[in-house]
C-alpha cells in the first residue's frame, strides 16, 4: 500500500507466498542452509519428515531463496506443481517440495490471514503521514523522493535486514508493533534526509532499538 505518493514518497509491505512457501519447506524439512539464514518461523515449526539428501536441499535452498528475493513471482510459479520449473537442476529440494508443498501452501494461507488481523487492529497509514510530516517539520526540508518495500515475514523476534536499496525484511512482530514500527521507521527515513539521530532514553516505553544501518542478513538462532 502507497503512502504520499502525491508528495513523491510511498511506502509498500507485502508478505509474498514464494517467500512463506520457502520458509515453510526448509522449517518443516529441517534443513539448516549455510547461506539464506533468517529466523525460524513463528509459530515455530517442528521438522516432519526425513528427508534424504538434506544437506544438498539445503544448499540448493539458499540457491533458491537468493532467487525468490530478487523475483518473488517467477520464484512462485517456478515452485508450484506440477513441472516445479524454478527447481530444475534441484532434485533434492524438489524431494522436498512434492512432499510437503500442500501443507506449506495451507500454512501460508493461515500466515496472510492473521497478518491481516494483526495489521487491520494496528493501521499505521495515518501514522506514517504524520511521522513525515513531523520529521518534515522538525528538519526544515521536504523527504526526498523515496520508494521504500517492506518484506514481512512471520519470523522470530525483531531482528531486520536490508534487502537492498529502499528495500527490507521485517519480521511480522516488528511490523505489527506500531510504536516499534514508526521507531524504526523514522530511523530509516533519518538516514535518507541524513539526520542526527534523536536521544531516546533507556527502557523509554515504545522504543525499539533499531540496530546499526545495515546490520546484514539474519541469522538462525
Amino acid at each position: 500500500m502507497q503512502r504520499g505518493a502525491a508528495r513523491g514518497w510511498s511506502i509498500r509491505s507485502a508478505m509474498p507466498q514464494a517467500l512463506l512457501l520457502g520458509l515453510h519447506l526448509r522449517d518443516a524439512a529441517g534443513l539448516r542452509p549455510e547461506e539464506g539464514h533468517l529466523p525460524p518461523a513463528d509459530p515455530p515449526l517442528t521438522p516432519r519428515v526425513r528427508v534424504p539428501g538434506a544437506e544438498a536441499a539445503a544448499a540448493q535452498w539458499s540457491r533458491w531463496w537468493a532467487a525468490a528475493l530478487a523475483d518473488e513471482h517467477a520464484a512462485l510459479a517456478g515452485i508450484l506443481p506440477p513441472s516445479f520449473t524454478g527447481l530444475r537442476g534441484m532434485p533434492e529440494l524438489r524431494g522436498v517440495a512434492e512432499l510437503l508443498l500442500d501443507d506449506a501452501l495451507e500454512w501460508s494461507a493461515w500466515q496472510r490471514e492473521r497478518e491481516s488481523r494483526l495489521l487491520r487492529r494496528l493501521p499505521s497509514a495515518l501514522f506514517e503521514v504524520g511521522l513525515v510530516r513531523d520529521l518534515e517539520l522538525g528538519l526544515g526540508r521536504r523527504l526526498p523522493p523515496v520508494d521504500l518495500e517492506l518484506v514481512v515475514l512471520p519470523v522470530r523476534g525483531r531482528s531486520w535486514s536490508r534487502l537492498g536499496d529502499g528495500r527490507f525484511l521485517l519480521p511480522l512482530e516488528l511490523r505489527a508493533d506500531r510504536d516499534a514500527y514508526l521507531a524504526w521507521l523514522g530511523e530509516r527515513l533519518r538516514e535518507l534526509m541524513h539526520a542526527p539521530r534523536p536521544s531516546v532514553a533507556p527502557g523509554r516505553p515504545g522504543s525499539v532499538d533499531p540496530g546499526p544501518p545495515d546490520p546484514g542478513p539474519c541469522r538462525d538462532e
